[in-house]
């Protein structure tokens, strides 16, 4: 149990290395720093309509310019927007420990548990770069300590100090949640929607930034039965996410041999090439501009 403990720690501080270096050169980080560097000189603010209204209300938000975010949010702006990675102004809040920022965005609306396009929650945030003043806020205003991201991985199982762990440990026992159960819950619903469409009662939607599918998830996770059951409902086994790849890449990257056999039989396109991109995403798709099996 140790070694998995020191496992997800280690990985929850790369994956907080990630979020930053993904963070660095963003369009709202753009946005700040050279609304900073317009600050002593005239035009400052003709100078953000060049950017769209989401970027510039999350640069004020990262900037603590409180007085403007209320400005924009009385013009229409969008508390909850999210850039490309999903993250929102609270998420950016958190990991830059500006606890009045925090405070000012959930007195506002700010939606304590919108995940980011890996299932980050601003808990998930908090958690992992031990900000537990934050942390302890963001839980007495409704954020879920049993909120499971992409991983399977609830805030405790990326959190990396100790006094960190403490106080999730003791809200998972004081709200009686079985971590377990928890973790096992993305799959449980997707199964759940899976079946409902199957019988002809819902429909299923690609992810609105990285436009990937049930399909691309359930094959990247090993999600078998709900991996069956999408495949009944005769769905795109060569749908392609916005860096264009197909479910197969996502279960040869992840190594899930069975659903690569699945989907092969399924009649995917075992040649399928996915778009070029950029060196940063090259690193952590080893298959990109390559066929999935090789």
């Amino acid at each position: 149990m140790a070694a998995t403990d020191h496992s997800r720690s280690e990985a929850a501080k790369q994956r907080r290395q990630d979020q930053l270096q993904r963070w660095l050169g963003s369009e709202t980080d753009r946005t700040r720093s050279e609304a900073r560097e317009l600050s002593s000189g005239s035009g400052t603010r003709r100078a953000k309509v060049r950017f769209a209204q989401g970027a510039v209300f999350m640069a004020a938000c990262s900037a603590g310019d409180r007085e403007e975010v209320a400005v924009l949010l009385r013009q229409g702006a969008d508390i909850n927007h999210a850039n490309i990675d999903g993250l929102t102004a609270l998420h950016q809040a958190c990991i830059d420990e500006n606890a009045e920022m925090v405070q000012f965005l959930v007195e506002s609306g700010s939606d304590v548990n919108r995940g980011d396009n890996e299932g980050w929650t601003p808990l998930h945030a908090a958690a992992s770069c031990g900000f537990i003043q934050i942390a302890k806020y963001l839980i007495e205003h409704g954020a879920h300590v049993g909120a499971v991201n992409s991983e399977g991985e609830l805030p405790l199982d990326v959190a990396t100090e100790d006094a960190m762990e403490r106080l999730l440990k003791g809200e998972i026992k004081k709200q009686g949640i079985d971590v377990d159960k928890a973790r096992k819950e993305e799959e449980r619903i997707m199964l759940q929607d899976a079946t409902a469409v199957l019988a002809g009662g819902g429909t299923l939607t690609p992810h609105p930034n990285t436009k990937a599918t049930a399909l691309h998830v359930a094959a990247a996770k090993g999600y078998i039965e709900v991996l069956k059951v999408l495949l009944q409902c005769r769905v795109d086994v060569d749908s392609r996410d916005s860096d264009g790849w197909t479910p197969l890449h996502a279960a040869a990257h992840w190594g899930q041999e069975e659903v690569c056999s699945l989907l092969a039989d399924n009649m995917c396109d075992m040649g399928a090439i996915n778009n070029v991109v950029s060196a940063e995403k090259h690193a952590s798709h080893p298959y990109a501009n390559n066929p999935p099996l090789t």
